[in-house]
């Protein structure tokens, strides 16, 4: 199927479907609401048809603000906790809209509850449809069915890392077509002379990506490519060497005609500092009361397991490097580094570790009652991990800008633990740096709430293997 069709078509069904949902979840409340009768009506009866109609102009402005969010994108990449956060955002926004408008051209009358429960009914109806969706193209993929060919150009270690990405990862529905490597061969580059025929493999090969994997400082190499494409009509993929240079939010001035760029300093303050402190307080009670039973099953099997306390206590580094002590379940034998004073722990390795330990790390249930650390105002739900004193002493003169993490609370979860394994050498210290600091200058609701919902997928998919 050719790229502009194959494009369509995802655009239409998307279309279709969010439609054909939306309305489900609308007919559903009406029926809760005013034919299963659950709670008795006070003010009279809504007809079907009037209460429809309101829910088609909500569906109308929920499919139009997905639209202009970049929601029906057929080129982006979407990720589903992104697509859950949408679903959230679109399904509010449309109902305030709707309501609103409804003013300005004629007398209004709805039910309150009948909307509240199709508000929590659509996140429901179509976060499923997003599911099955995402199962049934991920199946096709893997039959080779739709697959966007991709050509990647670029340079190790980068380049491979990238390839490897794509290949494990079926649901980007990629097929990597050819790769052009940068390689030093006698002291001369050979990129240059398999760039040439760049434009005439694109075009034969069908290919729908670009994906160009070099560090920074290729900008010449990337030059190149783009110009060399310019006029095929094809899509570019960045893949970032994170960080050679720090990304960081910039804002432009001006003084007297002459232009500045303003890096951000200091890095979730203000309103969105506010707002995210009452989310980790609501969020962490809530969680706090889900996991309760876990506060008296793991407390009685490390008692059975090994002697000592159930909780352990261990200093940590917070904001502007302030000392606090991290709660976590006990997970080694107590007193465990008598003889060994602090050093990094390798789970499969470590004979400190008990066998509940095994299991609580794993799982990161150990993890679980640092959400009191957050409600006292030590951590943050996300953000970078909080370091004990000792390593970050060595690692501040040893790793370039790990100071700058202090600058935020440190959170229970983030980018740094999703993407990259616990920290067993110096070179890891410096990966996760790069995602933390990309996270301290890209921070959002959004972001978030993203990190959130992929962390709870990720417990979820540990605790049931």
């Amino acid at each position: 199927m050719k790229s502009g069709l194959k494009d369509t078509s995802f655009f239409l069904t998307a279309i279709i479907l969010d439609t054909i949902v939306l309305w489900a979840a609308f007919s559903f409340a009406y029926w809760l609401r005013f034919t299963a009768n659950l709670i008795p009506l006070s003010k009279g009866f809504l007809s079907y048809h009037y209460f429809m109609l309101i829910s088609l102009q909500i569906i109308v402005i929920w499919i139009l603000v997905g639209y202009f969010a970049g929601a029906y994108d057929t080129k982006k990449i979407y990720p589903l906790p992104e697509q859950f956060y949408d679903i959230f955002r679109n399904t509010l926004l449309s109902i305030v809209i709707a309501l609103a408008l409804s003013f300005f051209y004629s007398p209004f009358s709805y039910s309150r509850i009948a909307l509240i429960i199709a508000f929590f009914l659509i996140h429901f109806f179509v976060a499923a449809e997003k599911l099955v969706f995402r199962a049934l193209k991920i199946y096709l993929f893997k039959k080779g069915k739709l697959l966007s060919q991709i050509l990647i150009v670029g340079e190790k270690p980068i380049l491979q890392k990238t390839i490897d990405v794509i290949k494990k990862d079926k649901e980007l529905g990629f097929e990597i077509v050819e790769v052009i490597e940068n390689i030093k061969k006698d002291g001369r580059e050979t990129f240059f002379n398999k760039l040439r025929s760049i434009s005439e493999r694109v075009k034969k090969q069908n290919i729908e990506f670009v994906v160009m994997a070099f560090p920074f400082e290729r900008h010449k190499e990337i030059k190149e490519v783009l110009l060399r494409c310019r006029d095929l009509h094809i899509n570019f993929l960045f893949v970032p060497d994170l960080f050679e240079i720090m990304i960081s939010k910039v804002n432009a001035l001006d003084l007297n005609g002459m232009p500045f760029f303003v890096l951000r300093q200091a890095p979730l303050e203000g309103w969105y500092g506010l707002v995210k402190r009452i989310i980790d307080i609501v969020f962490s009670s809530f969680f706090l009361i889900l996991t309760s039973p876990i506060f008296v099953i793991i407390p009685i099997a490390i008692k059975i397991d090994s002697r000592g306390t159930v909780f352990y206590l261990q200093k940590r580094v917070g904001k502007d490097e302030r000392i606090f002590k991290i709660i976590k379940f006990r997970s080694m034998l107590q007193d465990a580094e008598k003889k060994t004073g602090p050093v990094w722990a390798d789970d499969k390795q470590d004979k400190r570790v008990t066998r509940i330990g095994r299991i609580i790390r794993k799982t990161h249930l150990d993890e679980i009652p640092q959400l009191l650390n957050v409600i006292k105002n030590d951590m943050s739900l996300v953000g970078p991990r909080p370091e004990r004193p000792v390593f970050v002493e060595k690692l501040k003169n040893q790793v370039d800008g790990y100071i700058f993490r202090h600058a935020v609370k440190p959170g229970l979860t983030g980018i740094a633990q999703l993407e990259h394994k616990p920290d067993s050498s110096i070179e890891d210290v410096r990966i996760k740096l790069k995602y933390d600091r990309y996270y301290m200058e890209n921070a959002s609701f959004k972001l978030d709430f993203i990190l959130i919902v992929r962390t709870i997928f990720t417990l979820v998919k540990r605790i049931r293997h």
